[in-house]
């Protein structure tokens, strides 16, 4: 009976050493805030930081691709494309803005509000149905 040869440790310890530096680069990469929209938007929030630093393109891409529902009807749609969007009031706790957006061949009313509540941003979609 022949006894097989044991693998070398050599390949654990470059194994171990790949590993650590994969861990110390993502870490990195988190402590700079490179993975801070990657993370929102995976756990379905958003990736706004403050009022002042967002626009109202920054929010009319945040909707495109949601999932809305009619409050009435319970009916969901999809947010296919928003246009015409605009600032409608801008403040230290509140930015509201207002465009078209289109939900299944057809356009209506949408208002996109991010609301500062004591520290924390909020995003807010409203469809006039």
């Amino acid at each position: 009976m022949r006894k097989e040869p044991k693998p070398s440790g050599g390949n654990t310890l470059l194994n171990m050493i790949f590993l650590a530096v994969v861990v110390w680069l993502v870490y990195g990469a988190y402590q700079q805030g490179y993975l801070d929209r990657l993370l929102n938007e995976f756990q379905g929030g958003h990736t706004f930081t403050s009022i002042e630093g967002t626009t109202c393109d920054e929010l009319k891409e945040s909707a495109i691709g949601r999932k809305l529902t009619n409050s009435y009807t319970d009916e969901v749609t999809e947010v296919m494309a928003v246009r015409n969007i605009r600032e409608i009031k801008r403040n230290k706790e509140e930015l509201v803005c207002r465009g078209e957006v289109l939900t299944d061949g057809i356009y209506e009313d949408i208002t996109i509000s991010l609301t500062d509540w004591d520290g924390d941003l909020f995003v807010q979609w409203e469809v006039s149905w």
